[in-house]
This record gives structure tokens, sequence and C-alpha cells, in this order.
């Protein structure tokens, strides 16, 4: 006799099982998919990854530049896109005459001053601007603009400028295939900010005059110069070369030389007395300024250092200068 197992299952644990079946079918599934999904998203990516890499590189046809220059005490930073010629008429053609040009390419031409400076004869403050010409054929208006963050000239606000100026174009040295800013450095705290393109060029003058911040280094730095001599006879010097207070600079270079009895700080003192009193090119001054003179040269003589060398041709053309205001014995003073 064979036993068969009796099953007795009714309708609900029937139903019961083949959910639970069909929940790991569909689960089983569903990993099967991610998994499939995630390896093609892989794949996708790595391969437009590649592709972004296999992009060629090709020049700008409107370049970036940056130029910076010292200038006094003061940076001057010129930021700007440089367009090409390419064969166009630019002022006049490609550039509009009457128009306002945002004087480059792309964003906005920005110059940026790290000290207050003086545009042909407008203060200007510290800061970065926007630069945004308007050409024609005899003139050209300059503006520099506090807004920087402008794409073209399209949101342009006059509210916005810190000046307007003036300036007259004239013919290039030579045809600049690029639009080109050039900064040309001339004495000690001025500059020519050039733009050159096409056979144009159009200049205005920047005056970054230091003595306000040399002034004020000056008297930071004497107040822990306890024992520098050359310090003392620099700030002296630089006193007389810039008409600050004379006073001073004689206090200063008294201070030198008793630190220091030196041809350098001898020599600055004649200048000092030299500059003191001063009417009509006859200082009152002129015997003790001489005398002062004479002695750096004799002190100078000994040493024969190369910066003596320097100055020495300077120093003789002062006592000769100055010998000429003094007066001859017995004959009263010299004409």
């Amino acid at each position: 006799m064979i036993l068969k197992p009796q099953i007795n299952l009714n309708w609900f644990q029937i139903h019961h099982h083949l959910s639970y079946i069909l929940f790991i079918v569909i689960t089983i599934f569903m990993l099967k998919l991610s998994t499939f999904t995630s390896v093609l998203m892989s794949f996708m990516t790595l391969f437009f990854a590649s592709s972004a890499f296999a992009q060629l590189q090709m020049p700008q046809p409107s370049p970036s530049a940056m130029l910076k220059q010292t200038v006094g005490l003061t940076d001057i930073t010129i930021d700007y896109s440089s367009p090409a010629m390419r064969d166009r008429e630019i002022f006049g053609g490609l550039v509009p005459y009457g128009e306002m040009w945002r004087t480059g390419a792309n964003k906005a031409t920005a110059i940026t001053f790290s000290e207050d400076v003086t545009i042909e004869g407008k203060k200007v403050e510290a800061g970065s601007y926007a630069v945004f010409t308007i050409p024609t054929q005899d003139k050209w208006t300059i503006i520099l603009n506090k807004n920087t963050e402008q794409w073209g000239a399209g949101k342009y606000d006059e509210k916005e400028d810190a000046i307007r100026l003036t300036a007259k174009p004239s013919k290039a040295p030579m045809t600049f295939q690029r639009m080109t800013f050039m900064i040309l450095a001339l004495e000690n705290h001025t500059a020519e900010i050039s733009l050159l393109w096409a056979d144009t060029k159009v200049s205005f003058m920047v005056d970054a005059n230091p003595v306000k911040q040399v002034v004020s280094n000056i008297e930071s730095t004497l107040k822990q110069a306890d024992n520098l001599w050359y310090t003392y006879a620099q700030s002296a010097e630089y006193y007389i070369d810039n008409n600050q207070n004379k006073e001073e600079a004689l206090e200063w270079i008294n201070k030198s030389i008793s630190l220091n009895d030196h041809y350098y700080n001898n020599w600055v003192k004649a200048r000092v007395l030299a500059s003191r009193n001063n009417t009509g090119g006859v200082s009152s001054d002129a015997s003790a300024a001489v005398k002062m003179a004479k002695k750096a040269m004799e002190m100078g003589e000994k040493e024969n250092t190369n910066f003596y060398k320097r100055l020495k041709p300077q120093i003789e053309q002062f006592i000769k200068t100055y010998s000429q205001q003094l007066p001859v014995k017995g004959k009263g003073k010299r004409n």
C-alpha cells in the first residue's frame, strides 16, 4: 500500500504563496534591470567624456589679454579681449562712429588702479572700471564706468560713470592686426595709456603721484627708525625733491648726521639749505650750502664708492652754481 501525501490548501493559502513567489521574481528582475541600467549609464558617461576630451581646441577669435604696469606706487591693470581685423574696416565699419563701444570683445574691458590717480586732471579713486568709448573721426569720448560686470554695452548706465574725457585720435606707428592696449610709464609717477588697432591710436595720461603715499610711509617708518641714519637722509631728500616741508627735512637731515656723519647726508643737507628761504633763485643759506657740499666732496673722495661717483657731477655743479651767489671779499655781493 502506497501512502500519498495529502495537501490540503485552501484558496487563501494558495494566494499567499503565489504572491510571495511573484514578489521574489519581480525583485530578481528589478535587480537585474537596475544592474543593466547602471552599466549602461556608466558606458554612456565614459563615451561622452571621451568625446569631450577628444574635441579639438581651436584659437579664440578674440583671445583674452591682461596688461599690468606699476607707475609710481600704483599698479595699473587692463583686462580685455582682443579682436582681430580679419580684412575688415574697423573704425567707421565694424566699430561704427558715434556709437557706444565696449572697447574690445566679449565682456567689457576693465581697468584697475590700486591707488587713487588723476586722469587728464580728473581725480579717480582706486578700484576697477569698465572702459567704454564713443569713437568719431576727429574725437573720441573715453568713459570709465563703475559697473565692470557688463557684457557689451547693452546695460550701460551713464549714472555709473566715474569720469568722461575726450581724446584726439592719431595715426598708429604701424598697422595693429589685433586691438592692443599699451601702458608707457614716463616719469616716476606718470604714464600714457594707449589703445591701438588698425591704423588708429588713442591715448590719455594718468598721474599716479605717490607723494602722499610716500610721505605717509616716511612718517610711519621714521617712528621705528631710531638709528637708521640713511632713512632720515633719504626722507629729507624726498621732501625737498617734491616740495614738501623744508623745515622738517632740515630736522631729519640733522638727525641723520648726528647718527652717522657721511658724505651722502652732508650732500643732502647742502641741498636742504639751498632750498630754504629761496627767493628769486638766490638762497640766504648759499654760503652754508656750499660749505656742506665741499665737505661732502672731501668725505666722498676718501671713500670713492660707485654711489659717490654718481653723485660727484651733481655736487660739483651745485658748488659752481651756488658759489656764484657768494659775495667777493671787498667787492660786495656778486650779481
